[in-house]
Parts: structure tokens; sequence; C-alpha cells
């Protein structure tokens, strides 16, 4: 059976997020950012989260929302650069994306929504929900940011 557009859509937006995790520097030290809790990314998002998981390197913290859909919600505070930023955007933009303003100093999301990704002052924050609508994803970085 061959998957669907949006299905292709959602793998095609996960493996942009890989891609665009790659550290901006592997000697910097993981972000102090706190995960918000499972009641916040659950009312912004509309579903039931439960209480994260947290996994930090030398260059993020990723905080592991299960319970929220059949794919867990992750939300990736990382240390990044304004041009790391860019080329994951452009590299994102043949999935088709929309700029989302008044976030951060740059901010854009998936057309068909599961990704928002905001750049400000060195850190892009990510939030990965597949099936979940960019005004969602929105909501929830602007409590975030």
């Amino acid at each position: 059976m061959r998957p669907s557009t949006s299905q292709r859509s959602i793998v095609a937006a996960f493996a942009v997020g890989a891609l665009t995790l790659a550290p901006a520097s592997l000697a910097a030290s993981p972000t102090a950012a706190t995960c918000p809790s499972a009641s916040v990314v659950s009312a912004a998002l509309k579903q039931k989260d439960k209480t994260p998981t947290t996994i930090t390197t030398s260059y993020s913290k990723t905080c592991t929302y299960p319970g929220g859909g059949i794919v867990p919600t992750k939300i990736t505070f990382q240390q990044d650069t304004a041009s790391t930023f860019a080329a994951g955007e452009k590299a994102a933009s043949a999935l088709g994306i929309v700029k989302v303003s008044g976030l951060g100093q740059a901010a854009w999301a998936t057309k068909a929504g599961g990704d928002l990704e905001v750049y400000k002052s060195g850190e892009t924050v990510k939030i990965l929900s597949p099936l979940t609508p960019a005004s969602e994803l929105e909501a929830l970085a602007r409590k975030l940011i």
C-alpha cells in the first residue's frame, strides 16, 4: 500500500527535523531551559500528554511527551546560529512552509502542521507533534518564547 500525501509530508517533516537537530557547536553546554509541564502542552495542543521524559546532550534538551497521539510530542531546546537555522528553513521549504511573524527572531512551520521552529538569541525551539495544526503549535510556542 502506498502512503498518502499527508503521510509522506509527516515523514518528510520528521526527516527535516532530524537534519536540523545537528549541533551548532559541540563544545557548547546544554541549554538551561526547563521542559514545559504536560498540562501546558496538553492545553495548547488540545491533547492529553503525560509527564515528559528528558534527554540532555552537549548542545540540546529534548522533552518527550507520551500519550498525546501515536507519535509522542517533542520539544527541543537547541543551541543554534542564525545561519544554521536559515539552512534548516531552506531545507524544509521543499515541504511547504509558512513564516510565523512576531515569534523570536525568525520562525516557520510546515504548512501541513506537525513541525514549528523558532530561532531566538542563539537557540532554536523545535516543536514536533504529528497531525497537530500549525496554529496550535504556534500557540504553544508563544507560551514558551
